[in-house]
């Protein structure tokens, strides 16, 4: 459908010089452009600096010397016009509109156009492939002559104005796009359906969304499918996915079909938006209208499935997609490896080389990206080398993948190794790079190498900007953090939620949480509204600085402040009912977690299990664990350090075995938990045979791991054992090991070694009151009470002062203290010794019979026993059978070690009341009913 153009001018993009005479030198002619036009004057030839001898329009049309002033142009010209059929030479006619548009002489350019329109010397795919073709000049060059085009009055095809539609919409010129549009309607065209798509091209990059979506409605009456599925392909590029998805569902229901792309845009934005439910019902679609055989849309299928973690039903489009391209193959292998999936990647790789695919650099890209996410630093660099053994020179995506595991590993040295490796090529200049190797060196606190890289890139995101400030921030050095960030808006990037997030987090880290508050208050009062990251950062330094009541207050915060928690807020904050071992606050966030989907979240779980197992309820943990369908290292090591710490020795190994079984394989921690069920519960073969095989799983054994040994033989007896042990060490002794060997050593009353261990300890901790507690203790067991005293006056000659112990309860809602210093006494003090006492008395008639052992006083016995009864443990296990009715169970937690003597009475409390009471002393868990406990009285 062509239309003659009116022979009213079109308005400039902007008002510059060269147009305005331009326009003014086209107003005084107003006729068709006349066959002299091609002729040059002969005033030009005349004044033209050098004669030119032109024997063929098709020679040397590339010399410089042609293109040196625009006379020399004209001459050519006229040359060409005396040739013999001028016309007939497509490259003069190429060449004299390119001259002409570089000296700004449009009207020749499009007069010479014209005449070879006419002569069919060159056609309306000239001008199109023209555009196509053009850089930024080239293209204001051709829509200037697009301009005079119009202005003579050429008829132009619709081709033609789609293409400066979208030069217009490439060059932001809105001017001249709205002139167009003006133009074709009144030339009846804007209903054409090409043409309408255009403009909603140039409107939605020119003008603004509202703009497209106007233009969209004022035809979506039609039932025209063209422009449905591009308004829906606009939208997803535009990152309106909801409402692209919105328009697929309203194209659906009036009976329009869409094209193969306008389907692979659709499921990319369910892919974006996690919305898999819709992405089934346009995979539905799509069985139902037959293209499932198009590669794009199979390839945009696995796409989708792959970003909504379901490799299954991508591997399902994939085994039944024909014609398998690169692309498909890359697709697959990028959605197995990225969700962790990497033995089913390698395979997908070899039968990828085994079907003749060629696997190219994007290919090997995803699988060291996948290994960099979910697997070991060893499995990325193997393969980053067997790809440059394969041909493929890292790219910037390769160096970025493989600085993550170095950044998570601590790997600094060989992270220096792949910064050398980027310089050498010169891939540190790319932005990603400098901000991965920026990252890398914050992370691995090496802030003067990370100044050095970051100073020496020449462009920085703000990615780079915010790792520097969040690097100087987790060091404390706030001054220059905040230095750095007035440098990032002086340089003209401002500073995003996420650099802010990073100076919070650095206070919180460093104990300063209500600093970090004060800046979320102020980032609210200055219009930017801090989110999950925000709070969740006060949290977490909370818990990091063992101020777990303030990490519970911040939480209540963030949610009277509309904020909703994530999964790591939710982790964080079960580590602080965890350490406080709040049992009722733990089971209110697990109900909290589940109504939003959280508890399947492999941290939340994790974070669940410690929780409950460190609250008492060990049989609330195994459930977590065991309904967990995906579990990793740390859920199996939470689950067995539970057990250890409830002193089922037995279990831990079996659990040990399973997950052993179930191909996990296991890392320090794990064998510190392990030893420290076989030390807890006296299982001295089954820890040696743990201890000499860790080895064998690539563990070297730490000073935690040896503690456990000399732990689990010397509270077994073995102390002679315990000592060449700690003699044949290959690293030295710390606090820990002597410290456990001085407790068994008071259970196995040794006052030799003893002696040795505590001399060791006096030195290694002077200012440990604990160590001469104990000291004191053993000599007073032996009645050797002058070395007794001399061990107390050299604990006051060294200003060690003791601090008390304390146990808590939990009576409905609040917490019950008792044995705090310098604090007030319990209101219910009188009530409480009464019960006390009145339990006292009904043991005694059992048989009870008080153990002084552990008072190390020169006293008489019955002040000695007046002194047990205010032990902490005892008044809050009374106070709970005070306060709580018949069959409640008593939770009691202690800051310490329990004594003998409470040990026993709570066995019997346990016998006369028929309670369950559960006493957690330190690290250790204690279940007394019907008058045993469930250690088995070793501990």
């Amino acid at each position: 459908m062509e239309q003659t153009l009116s022979s009213r001018s079109f308005r400039p993009s902007s008002p510059c010089k060269r147009s305005a005479d331009l326009r003014k030198r086209w107003r005084r002619t107003s006729s068709p452009v006349p066959q002299a036009l091609l002729q040059p004057s002969p005033a030009a030839v005349e004044t033209s600096p050098a004669v030119l001898t032109f024997p063929s329009p098709s020679l040397a049309l590339d010399d410089p010397i042609y293109s040196t002033s625009l006379g020399s142009v004209k001459q050519v010209h006229a040359r060409i016009v005396k040739a013999a059929e001028p016309r007939s030479s497509k490259s003069a006619m190429d060449f004299l509109i390119q001259v002409y548009s570089k000296f700004g002489d449009f009207r020749s350019a499009a007069a010479v156009f014209f005449i070879a329109l006419q002569s069919d010397t060159l056609s309306w795919s000239y001008l199109i492939d023209s555009f196509d073709g053009a850089g930024e000049r080239s293209t204001r060059e051709l829509l200037e002559i697009f301009r005079e085009l119009h202005r003579i009055g050429i008829t132009l095809s619709v081709g033609i104005f789609r293409r400066a539609l979208r030069n217009c919409a490439e060059l932001v010129d809105f001017w001249l796009g709205s002139q167009i549009h003006a133009h074709v309607t009144k030339a009846g065209l804007a209903n054409e359906t090409y043409i309408r798509c255009s403009l909603l091209d140039f409107y939605a990059r020119c003008c603004s969304s509202e703009s497209a979506d106007r233009l969209f409605e004022e035809s979506s009456f039609t039932e025209d499918s063209i422009l449905w599925n591009n308004f829906i392909v606009l939208n997803v590029e535009r990152g309106k996915w909801i409402e692209a998805l919105d328009l697929f569902r309203m194209m659906q229901l009036v009976g329009l079909e869409a094209d193969e792309v306008t389907v692979a845009k659709a499921l990319h934005a369910c892919g974006r938006l996690e919305a898999v439910k819709q992405g089934k019902v346009i995979h539905g679609h799509v069985i139902r209208s037959g293209s499932f055989q198009c590669a794009l849309v199979s390839n945009s299928l696995i796409s989708m499935y792959s970003k909504n973690s379901l490799v299954k039903l991508a591997r399902r489009v994939f085994e039944y997609m024909g014609g398998r391209t690169l692309v498909s193959w890359n697709s697959i292998i990028s959605c197995c490896s990225l969700n962790g999936f990497l033995e089913d990647a390698l395979d997908l790789f070899r039968d990828m080389v085994a079907f003749g695919a060629e696997p190219d650099l994007v290919t090997w890209n995803c699988l060291i990206s996948g290994h960099s996410h979910h697997g070991s630093p060893h499995r990325t660099f193997e393969l980053l080398r067997k790809m440059q053994e394969d041909g493929f020179q890292p790219n910037s995506s390769s160096i970025t993948s493989v600085l993550r595991p170095v950044t998570l590993s601590g790997l600094v040295e060989l992270g220096k190794t792949i910064h050398g490796y980027a310089i050498r090529h010169g891939l540190d200049r790319k932005v990603f790079v400098g901000t991965a190797l920026t990252d890398m060196y914050v992370r691995c606190r090496n802030l003067s190498n990370a100044r050095s890289v970051f100073h020496s890139m020449k462009h920085r995101n703000v990615l780079t900007w915010n790792s520097m400030i969040s690097g100087y921030a987790h060091e404390g050095l706030f001054e220059e953090a905040l230095q750095l960030m007035e440098q990032m808006e002086e340089e003209g990037e401002q500073p995003d939620l996420t650099t802010w997030n990073g100076l919070i987090s650095g206070y919180s880290i460093h104990g300063r949480s209500k600093q970090a508050v004060v800046l979320i208050r102020q980032l609210k009062a200055n219009g930017v509204v801090p989110n999950v990251v925000s709070w969740t950062a006060v949290i977490s330094g909370c818990c990091r600085n063992e101020r777990y009541e303030d990490a519970i207050y911040f939480f209540r915060e963030m949610l009277s402040e509309g904020v909703q928690p994530n999964s790591v807020s939710v982790a964080c904050l079960l580590r602080a009912c965890a350490a406080m071992a709040l049992l009722g606050k733990g089971r209110e966030l697990h109900c909290f977690a589940a109504r939003r989907d959280l508890d399947d979240d492999i941290f939340v779980a994790t974070a669940l299990i410690d929780m409950y197992a460190k609250s008492g309820s060990l049989a609330e943990a195994n459930r977590v664990f065991e309904k967990l369908r995906h579990r990793n290292l740390a859920s199996w090591n939470a689950m067995i350090m539970g057990f250890a710490a409830h002193g089922r020795g037995e279990e831990v190994i079996s659990l040990f075995d399973r997950m052993c079984g179930e191909g996990i394989k296991p890392d320090g921690i794990t064998f510190t938990a392990v030893l420290s069920g076989c030390r807890h519960s006296g299982l001295v073969t089954q820890g040696w045979k743990l201890f000499d095989g860790m080895k064998g799983f690539g563990v070297t054994p730490t000073l935690e791991h040896y503690t456990c040994m000399v732990d689990l033989l010397a509270r077994c007896g073995y102390l002679d054992e315990a000592w060449d042990f700690i003699q044949s060490m290959p690293l030295e002794a710390d606090a820990g090991i002597w410290g456990s060997l001085l407790a068994a050593c008071r259970t196995h009353r040794n006052v030799e070694l003893a002696e040795m261990a505590a001399k060791q300890l006096f030195q290694l901790e002077p200012s440990n009151p604990a160590n001469y507690v104990l000291m004191m203790s053993i000599y007073a067991c032996e009645n050797r009470w002058e070395d007794a005293e001399d061990v107390r006056d050299a604990k006051n000659a060294a200003g060690v002062e003791s601090r008390g112990g304390w146990s808590w309860i939990q009576i409905n809602q609040t917490v019950h203290v008792f044995g705090v210093e310098g604090g007030p006494p319990h209101p219910d003090t009188g009530e409480i010794y009464f019960e006390l006492y009145r339990l006292v008395s009904a043991m005694r008639r059992r048989g009870y019979v008080p153990d002084t052992s552990c008072i190390a006083h020169h006293i008489g016995e019955e002040e000695k026993e007046k002194l047990l009864l205010s032990h902490t443990e005892k008044l809050a296990m009374a106070y709970g059978l005070i306060c709580t009715g018949e069959g409640t169970a008593i939770r009691v937690i202690k800051n310490t070690r329990v004594c003998s003597d409470c040990h026993t009475v709570a066995k019997y409390m346990s016998q006369m009341t028929g309670r369950e009471i559960l006493l957690r002393a330190g690290a250790r868990f204690h279940h007394f009913r019907d008058g045993k406990c469930s250690c088995n009285d070793f501990w």
